[in-house]
């Protein structure tokens, strides 16, 4: 039913076909906010210890039984394996043939088992985590027919910015001895060497920390950040102003949040979410939508505060062992 072979690079014709699947899922499941692919990522090769492993699945088209039918791309599978050969999977399937098996076929067809010398299927992972965004029922399928246990779960808030349902954004005071500088392209230089300086001095395993610089290398937007009186890095928020359709509003997103450790509980956080809530209303989004860890309470509590209100919950799952926290 289906054909793949694992590669390290993708060649001209599957790299082509392979991001039209992408661009075409992502179209497809921007609204119901499913996991999607960053292009970068279709496109990406090993880098600083860290091995990428490109798996397009193909299939005769409409899965016709006819032998002359053309092979095309239904599937793709992206791997990622760390420098402790963990490895971190995304995966998607075009949309004209979901729901008919092949997400199924292929977990059968490649099994589940990290144990083995040279890791899974040869790549080298002794353990395997991926992502589920939104509360999609093949996933959900999936996960329960060969016993992939969640480990982990990520919330979706959103905040009405204008309409009936909206909430005043009353202006947050900085805490003394702290400031808050104008915002700034993401890619510019000195805010990523701000960022870098929050990330080293933030409490976050570095599974996280690694996560979050690659949406920051792959990402776009806007990042505000504060310093103390001494100049130095005391956080940072990020968010994008681009416009999308969620609940039949617009829709935009706080990215990233993050603070160094000795700022945590003095309001800092909150003051930086309501200058991201700011920039995204006068950007023209009725709607801001951020995701959240659950299990931080001080998260929790400052998002209630504000009005936030949860819409969805994402799950990760996991095969073999793994130490540290899921990073999202």
């Amino acid at each position: 039913m289906i054909t793949y072979q694992w590669c390290s690079k993708l060649d001209s014709d599957d790299r082509d076909e392979v991001l039209s699947l992408v661009a075409v899922a992502a179209e497809y499941d921007e609204e119901a906010g499913f996991s999607r692919i960053h292009p970068k990522d279709v496109t990406s090769t090993s880098r600083d210890g860290v091995r990428i492993s490109h798996l397009p699945i193909k299939a005769r088209r409409h899965l016709s039984a006819r032998e002359d039918a053309p092979l095309v791309t239904v599937a793709y599978l992206h791997l990622q394996v760390d420098r402790e050969d963990l490895g971190t999977v995304q995966f998607v399937v075009h949309p004209d043939y979901r729901s008919r098996g092949v997400a199924t076929v292929l977990v059968e067809e490649l099994g589940l088992d990290t144990t083995v010398d040279g890791g899974w299927k040869g790549t080298g992972a002794v353990a395997l985590r991926c992502w589920a965004y939104g509360t999609h029922p093949a996933s959900n399928r999936l996960t329960h027919r060969f016993g992939i246990a969640p480990v982990s779960r990520l919330w979706t808030l959103f905040h009405h910015l204008s309409g009936p349902f909206a909430v005043p954004l009353d202006p947050v005071a900085v805490p003394e001895g702290l400031t808050v500088g104008d915002p700034c392209p993401l890619g510019d230089p000195a805010a990523l060497r701000s960022i870098d300086a929050v990330l080293g001095a933030a409490s976050l395993v570095p599974a996280q920390r690694e996560r979050l610089s690659d949406e920051i290398r792959l990402g776009s937007g806007n990042v505000l950040v504060a310093t103390d009186s001494s100049g130095a890095c005391a956080g940072f928020v990020w968010f994008d102003s681009v416009l999308s359709p969620h609940l039949d509003l617009r829709a935009a997103s706080v990215r990233g949040l993050v603070l160094t450790e000795g700022v945590r509980g003095a309001g800092l956080g909150t003051a930086l979410l309501a200058a991201a809530l700011e920039g995204l209303r006068d950007a023209g989004a009725q709607l801001a939508l951020m995701r959240i860890d659950p299990d931080d309470a001080a998260a929790v509590r400052m998002c209630r505060l504000m009005s936030f209100e949860q819409e969805d919950e994402h799950s990760c799952y996991q095969v073999g062992e793994w130490a540290e926290a899921p990073s999202f």
